[in-house]
């Protein structure tokens, strides 16, 4: 069974013109429900996540000041990101619904899941918002499973275009927690160079692909190649997906050239790499993708992948016409970095 979070009221929190929009998730939300596949999703709701919860990764000074400045009407924390009065509430709703999708994932009532929700939340850093986000969902809902759940290991996976830099940040000399960014190279925030790999003793833990702009569908060969033989070392209890769907080749804030059907199977890896080595426990949290069409053919086809792994996908814009660079290099400065598969 494949449980899923819709965050309700997400609309209050919306800026005029701003990418990061409700259109995003109204037009998953009528992809789903178009969907006759879907109908058999098992729904999860997005409470509130808890201050508790919020504060094993953020200050809670940091929280304090975005609660302040929400309550007194929001505006701009920096020239990309925003909030509303109602945008603390929204983002603790969205990091909530992940929570929850983790809890009926983690106790065992689903085999896996996801939470649809906005803002997103990779590059909130702990005592800072940025890059859209103002709570890092994904890092809470990884301290959640170690505090609440007894996960001693906790794989997460980000395919996002951009960096995942808060969430690196929240785990970086950590070494209960492997973190994988793909990326767009020198796209923002910038970092997640191939040699940023943690320190202390997170030294290793931390795994960045920088990708050419142009990268195609052969990014899943690339998946293929690395996630394993870092899965089958580290043995997660469970994976987490930052499931960004900005590298596809329509998306107006990259540069990546992937179609639906290649970013679907990408995460098909990641619930490959679940079976086998966590016992199918796969939680995925919604981050960018900022073409709204092309971000709910992206989330549908992945919900029909996670309800059953031989699901066709429609990908209603097919793949790049123009050949990406190879990635053959790259993957094995990958593994040669990181000691795996060489």
């Amino acid at each position: 069974m494949t449980a899923a979070s819709f965050a309700e009221g997400h609309a209050a929190h919306a800026d005029p013109g701003h990418p990061e929009r409700p259109a995003r998730l109204d037009a998953i939300r009528q992809r789903v429900a178009a969907d006759p596949a879907l109908a058999a999703l098992v729904p999860v709701d997005a409470p509130s996540a808890s201050r508790a919860a919020l504060e094993r990764v953020h200050a809670p000074d940091y929280l304090d000041l975005l609660e302040t400045f929400c309550d007194t009407g929001g505006g701009r924390l920096d020239p990309d990101t925003y909030a509303t009065r109602a945008s603390y509430a929204v983002a603790r709703r969205a990091c909530g619904g992940l929570v929850a999708v983790a809890d009926v994932v983690l106790s065992g009532d689903c085999n896996n899941g996801f939470a649809v929700g906005r803002p997103p939340g990779h590059h909130a850093r702990p005592m800072q918002a940025m890059g859209f986000c103002l709570l890092s969902h994904v890092a809470v809902a990884a301290r959640h499973a170690q505090a609440v759940h007894g996960a001693e290991r906790v794989l997460i996976v980000d395919v996002d275009v951009h960096h995942g830099n808060g969430t690196q940040e929240a785990f970086y000399d950590d070494p209960s927690v492997l973190f994988v960014s793909t990326h767009q190279a020198g796209l923002f925030p910038g970092g997640g160079r191939l040699d940023e790999t943690g320190v202390g003793a997170g030294q290793g833990a931390t795994v960045n692909v920088p990708l050419p702009a142009g990268t195609d569908d052969a990014l899943v060969s690339l998946y293929r190649a690395v996630l394993p033989p870092l899965a089958a070392r580290f043995r997660p209890d469970v994976v987490f997906v930052s499931a960004g769907f900005d590298a596809h080749r329509l998306d107006p804030l990259g540069g990546l050239a992937c179609s639906v059907a290649g970013l679907v199977d990408a995460i098909g890896v990641c619930a490959e790499v679940a079976d086998r080595w966590a016992g199918g426990r796969l939680v995925l949290s919604l981050e960018g993708g900022y073409h709204a069409d092309a971000l709910a053919a992206c989330v549908t086809g992945t919900l029909r992948r996670l309800l059953d792994s031989t699901a066709p996908v429609e990908d209603p814009f097919g793949p790049s016409r123009i050949a990406g660079p190879d990635l053959g290099p790259l993957t094995e400065r990958v593994r040669q970095r990181h000691g795996v598969g060489v």
